[in-house]
């Protein structure tokens, strides 16, 4: 329970202002409202015995109403419509204050954990499927934390305060009375620490079947192509149609938990009204007890029914929000792969020079080494292109440059300095990477090159279009640059989808331009094009090409040869090319696939 609080706390101190306001209103409203029913017995005892009840509130209203020459029959009305109105209102007041604040909080929990989510590694987001992340920041957030951090909080506070005032109302009215009342008081305690376990177990499965229906559309939706291709409609709607009831099973069992304990805490609580019909009715007929004493009793147990309710709600909601919590500190208890400490700023003066020292890389808890005792060099302004096997550690290698991950031994130096060193935001500036399946957007052609770039100009775009080759064909899109272009780029070609990804990284003018086999989808003519251009703005720039391409081979400076994360071979492509090197196999290799194409 501590470590929740801790965690609310972190957002609570941002609206000490409004946490204060709650916790001073909420009491004065408390006694507001618990006068009104003494107002009632007062008056009832008044006509009836004619006479002003042995009370200090009592006499303290008959007193105020002389001052102004009022009956006290008619004081103690005013008095009680007055305290109504005034309630309602001061009511009113800081209700909204919750509100407002339900949805301050709201904004802050998906916020942060939104901001953490993107600075976590690929190894989180290959442990996290889609549709899981996608509930904790949205049914998690939305459904179980929102009004609870606030409302429900406050509400318990409220209702507890309530109890306190109505049960110190009911022990001056019938101290004996009182203590009957308050019996089913315990049997409520012991049902919430019974219940408290079978509802954390409910509502976290519920939360892992809505999970499960999530990741079902995500990756539904995302792979409909191969799904139509390989006519597997029916086996989709099989699979949701099982998560969907498995949801439902989970929603009803967490229902019905629910409504059970919220009755016997409405419901066991009610006795308490039987016993003060009986009890104090026998006191009425005998006169211990006058009748506005026991109308205002009466009053009084009916309404702590509902600052019951609240208790046991809280008790309920709490569970759940408790499991929502959960599910937040274990995205929060990953640890980013990559943080920021870096305060070198490139300030324009960016060589692009790079020196891997004996690198490294690993995944965290896995003993196999990606990367193992990595060491090149890289000139300002050179191209380089590495070779290898799938999984010889190629795109790792590259990823490692704009600090995707870091690391885990050795160093990668910079214009002489630890890339650590740098500003990320300044480093990756300067770096542009081209992924060999290019990332897009559900967004135009042109928000998805500019990607939220400030300084891209027309001129810029313009060129980053024209040297990526995909100028004249976004120039015949129906809304041409403006055009929209589906969810993960879904209307358009893959080979279409590349050379967005190039111009993307082209139009940010980088000193470091990585691409990572980003022209496997196109066609020939179209790939010598490209490269004729490319080769005509990359002097200026330090070049790292991940590809098997006979033509960007020969273009290259140097080639690094990979297998099993180690470099083993090095030189320039006539000195590798002969001989029974792993290099002359490749090159061989890709010279007949073009062939063939």
């Amino acid at each position: 329970m501590r470590d929740k609080i801790a965690w609310l706390w972190r957002y609570y101190r941002h609206y000490l202002h409004v946490v204060a306001l709650l916790l001073i209103l909420t009491p004065i409203h408390a006694l507001i409202a618990v006068a009104g029913p003494r107002m009632v017995g007062f008056t009832i005892d008044f006509i009836k015995s004619g006479k002003v009840p042995e009370d200090w509130l009592a006499r303290q209203v008959v007193a105020l109403g002389g001052a102004i020459d009022l009956q006290p029959t008619v004081a103690f009305a005013l008095s009680f419509m007055l305290l109504g109105v005034v309630g309602a209102m001061l009511y009113t007041y800081f209700q909204s204050w919750r509100a407002w604040m339900n949805v301050r909080l709201e904004w802050h929990f998906r916020q942060e954990a939104f901001d953490r989510l993107t600075s976590k590694g690929p190894d989180f987001f290959a442990r996290f499927r889609t549709g899981d992340l996608v509930t904790r920041m949205t049914d998690d957030v939305a459904e179980k934390l929102s009004w609870f951090a606030c409302s429900g909080i406050f509400r318990l506070y409220e209702a507890l305060l309530a109890i306190a005032f109505i049960v110190a109302m009911m022990t001056t009215i019938d101290p004996v009375l009182t203590l009957w009342t308050a019996g089913p008081l315990p049997l409520l305690i012991i049902v919430f620490f019974r219940s408290s376990a079978l509802l954390d177990r409910r509502y976290d499965r519920l939360q892992k079947r809505i999970s499960g229906v999530n990741d079902i559309m995500e990756a539904c939706f995302s792979g409909i192509r191969v799904i139509r291709a390989y006519v597997r409609e029916g086996t989709q709607r099989k699979k949701f149609d099982a998560a969907c009831r498995a949801r439902r099973g989970a929603e009803i069992d967490s229902v019905k938990a629910t409504t059970v304990i919220d009755s016997l805490y409405s419901y066991i609580w009610q006795f308490g009204v039987v016993i003060v019909l009986l009890a104090g009715g026998y006191r009425v007929l005998y006169g211990t007890l006058s009748l506005g004493e026991m109308a205002a009793f009466i009053y009084y147990v009916v309404w702590l029914v509902f600052p019951m309710f609240d208790v046991g709600q809280f008790l309920v909601k709490s569970r759940q929000s408790a499991v929502s919590i959960n599910r937040l500190t274990e995205l929060e208890d990953v640890p980013p792969m990559v943080v920021d400490h870096g305060r070198r700023r490139t300030n324009g003066d960016f060589h692009g020079a790079l020196a891997f020292e004996d690198v490294e890389f690993a995944f965290p808890g896995s003993k196999r080494k990606v990367l193992d005792g990595v060491s090149l060099a890289i000139a300002p302004g050179e191209t380089v292109a590495v070779v290898g096997r799938v999984g010889a550690g190629k795109s790792w290698l590259v990823n490692l440059i704009p600090r995707i991950v870091d690391p885990t031994g050795g160093r990668i130096i910079l214009d002489g300095h630890d890339l650590r060193e740098y500003r990320l935001e300044d480093l990756r500036r300067h770096v542009g990477y081209v992924p060999q399946e290019p990332v897009l957007f559900s967004d135009t052609v042109r928000n998805n090159i500019v990607f939220g770039r400030d300084d891209v100009t027309p001129e810029l775009l313009d060129w980053a279009l024209e040297v990526a080759q995909f100028r004249d064909e976004v120039d015949g899109f129906p809304q041409g640059i403006d055009t929209p272009i589906g969810t993960r780029g879904m209307s358009i070609s893959g080979g279409q989808k590349q050379r967005l990804g190039l111009a993307r990284a082209l139009v940010g003018r980088p000193r470091i331009l990585i691409l990572d086999d980003c022209t496997s989808a196109l066609d020939s003519r179209t790939e010598a094009t490209l490269w004729e251009r490319l080769h005509e703005v990359l002097p200026g720039m330090t070049a790292i090409l991940i590809t098997h391409r006979p033509d960007s081979l020969r273009r290259a400076d140097r080639i690094f040869v990979m297998r099993d994360g180690r470099v083993v071979e090095e030189g320039g492509h006539e000195d590798l090319i002969a001989g029974r090197s792993d290099y002359a196999r490749i090159y061989h290799r890709s010279e007949l696939e073009a062939a063939v194409r």
